[in-house]
């Protein structure tokens, strides 16, 4: 068996599992956000890169659902010059200093729980899990939580040597892999999932026609 082949055939699979229950949305209707200010996401893993590149990730799916998003990099950039440089001291500011600086409606924060490679025998996992939760500005309450965890299964080339030079290939593939795309489709899922997901912003053409999902 050539090793285009060995590449050829090894497995790629995709998983998404959300670990969050359904939301209580009474806060969230009563005081739809209009506008989302995304401040740099926490970090709980080794990988001090993972919250620059999942902040590429988020802005798409936001838009898409109708909601106005500030810049990221403008926002961060703003907090840096304001001292605002980690996740403990964005925490201990007021919800309403975010609407005082940025006029936005709400915040996101973000915290990456899981950006990592783990290597088995003859496979190998890349898993992306990362937790949000949005709060309102003017009344500091909790609009909403989700959490998604998303895995990338490679590998399961089969026994003996052949399933052995898989297994390798496998893992140069997996590790040649960009965490964005799966940190794209964590974004995605968690705020387009039904009854626990966002429901639609004031941009979208199905804004308020979506609330019976959600009750």
């Amino acid at each position: 068996m050539t090793l285009r082949l060995l590449v050829a055939t090894t497995v790629l699979l995709l998983t998404g599992c959300a670990t969050t229950s359904k939301w209580d949305y009474t806060s969230f209707f009563a005081n739809h956000p209009r506008s989302i200010l995304i401040v740099p996401a926490g970090n709980t893993t080794t990988a001090v890169d993972a919250p620059e590149i999942w902040s590429t990730t988020v802005t798409m799916p936001l838009a898409e659902r109708g909601y106005y998003v500030f810049p990221v990099y403008l926002t961060a950039d703003l907090l840096r010059d304001l001292g605002l440089t980690n996740e403990a001291l964005l925490e201990q500011l007021a919800p309403s200093r975010f609407k005082d600086i940025f006029g936005a409606d709400a915040v996101l924060f973000v915290t990456i729980r899981d950006w990592s490679t783990k290597y088995l025998v003859l496979a190998s996992n890349v898993t992306v899990r990362i937790s949000y939760r949005l709060v309102d500005t003017r009344t500091s309450l909790v609009l909403w939580r989700g959490e998604q965890n998303v895995i990338q299964q490679s590998g399961g080339g089969g026994g003996g040597i052949a399933g052995l030079i898989a297994a390798a290939v496998s893992a140069l593939v997996t590790t040649a892999v960009d965490y964005r795309p799966l940190a794209r489709q964590a974004n995605t899922i968690v705020v387009g999932a039904e009854k626990r997901g966002l429901p639609v912003g004031p941009y979208h053409p199905d804004y308020q026609k979506d609330y019976a999902k959600y009750k």
